[in-house]
């Protein structure tokens, strides 16, 4: 398991360093982003801490070739904004009964946001990935009011849903994470919505067509990992 950077427009996973070598000694990050995914931000920090929990994140904010902090947001049932990805029974079956974030505390340990953003400093980017349907304008804006960060990134599959967001203040930008529909989205109705980011996630809608729209809307071409069958064929497609 290696970490999401983000080369240029795209993002992929670096390969851990040889024996010998730090990271930073063998990754290039010169004109990088590199993503902390649900915090991660190596194979030993995957192994030992949990996910989307405070541990991590502050070790990843302390960490000098980190940029960008993803996160997973859920709304407990009593209005709580916590970050939590979760197994895939809690992905697609648990999550959708919903609890008090007491008791989801007690299971599961997880932080609420407004503890994970007390240890991201503000020269971090921000990415909330949202994973509830309810969560809207007004659950962002409170939690991180008073707060500052060097971009804040909303992301979903969803650009209705992400349409609750329209307006939102400087320094808050939109992604739409990649779906079967990527390639059909109307990019100047994107970028006039407030987004920046546009992520394709299947190998087959990778083309020389859609980075050239992307890039003509002046927008952030990005490209998932979730669908390729090895390292080798992602690279080979971002290359392409």
């Amino acid at each position: 398991t290696g970490v999401p950077i983000q080369i240029g427009t795209h993002f992929l996973f670096a390969c851990p360093p040889p024996v010998g070598y730090t990271i930073l000694e063998y990754m290039d990050f010169k004109n990088t982003i590199v993503m902390a995914h649900r915090g991660f931000f190596d194979s030993a920090s995957r192994r030992v801490y949990r996910e989307n929990s405070c541990e991590v994140v502050a070790l990843a904010n302390a960490t000098p070739y980190i940029t960008m902090i993803e996160l997973d947001i859920r709304k407990s049932q009593d209005g709580v904004l916590y970050c939590y990805h979760g197994n895939p029974f809690y992905y697609h079956i648990l999550s959708k009964f919903r609890r008090p974030l007491s008791q989801v505390q007690r299971r599961y340990g997880v932080n609420s946001l407004a503890e994970i953003l007390s240890v991201i400093g503000n020269d971090k980017i921000v990415f909330l990935d949202f994973k509830n349907t309810d969560i809207n304008r007004d659950d962002v804006l409170r939690v991180l009011q008073g707060k500052t960060f060097r971009e804040v990134i909303l992301a979903n599959k969803s650009v209705r849903f992400l349409q609750r967001f329209h307006g939102m203040p400087t320094g808050f930008v939109k992604i739409i994470n990649g779906n079967v529909l990527s390639s059909f989205y109307n990019l100047d109705k994107l970028k006039a919505q407030g987004y920046k980011y546009f992520e394709t996630l299947f190998p087959w809608q990778i083309n020389p067509r859609i980075v050239r729209r992307v890039r003509g809307h002046s927008l952030e071409f990005m490209v998932a990992s979730n669908w390729f069958l090895s390292r080798q064929q992602y690279l080979r497609a971002l290359r392409r």
